[in-house]
């Protein structure tokens, strides 16, 4: 049983900086979480197969993920989080009144919780809802906070 455990510490020493994939990077976890969501929500050609689909729950939860490492990763991923803004512009403008970041996170919570959509649609909802959890704050930087902290246990920077 003693060996079992010198053979573990071994290999734990041999990961780089304690990191489990080593130095990905938060670009290479956004690339990796991007292909996750493209081949997963993608219906087959004709005759194609498929592995494994997401289900909607499971690409909402990808999404949030990837829109979160987007926003890490900043360069050419910016496009995610501009996207929150302008979703959440719509709200807070003034037209529905009195409306703060957190009102609109509610709305894509309940939105994200309640209703069942297509798995490509609840992936670019979990994008954009990671923008605006980010930007509201509060309760709402929660997930933003476990994924990112997640994040650095694998290996984003």
């Amino acid at each position: 049983m003693l060996e079992h455990i010198e053979t573990a510490q071994a290999l734990a020493a041999g990961i780089e900086g304690g990191k489990i994939l080593g130095s990905v990077g938060s670009g290479g976890l956004a690339i990796g979480l991007t292909a996750v969501l493209w081949a997963g929500i993608r219906e087959p050609k004709k005759g194609g197969k498929v592995r494994r689909k997401l289900t909607p729950t499971e690409a909402s939860v990808v999404g949030v993920t990837a829109g979160t490492c987007y926003m890490a990763a900043g360069s050419i991923w910016t496009t995610g989080e501009d996207l929150s803004k302008a979703f959440a512009s719509i709200f807070t403008d003034g037209n529905f009144g009195v409306t703060g970041l957190g009102g609109v996170s509610l709305l894509l919570a309940a939105l994200l919780y309640f209703r069942e959509m297509r798995p490509g649609f609840a992936a670019l909802t979990g994008i954009v809802t990671a923008g605006v959890w980010a930007q509201a704050g509060g309760i709402w930087g929660l997930p933003e906070a476990v994924i990112m902290t997640t994040a650095g246990a694998l290996g984003a920077s």
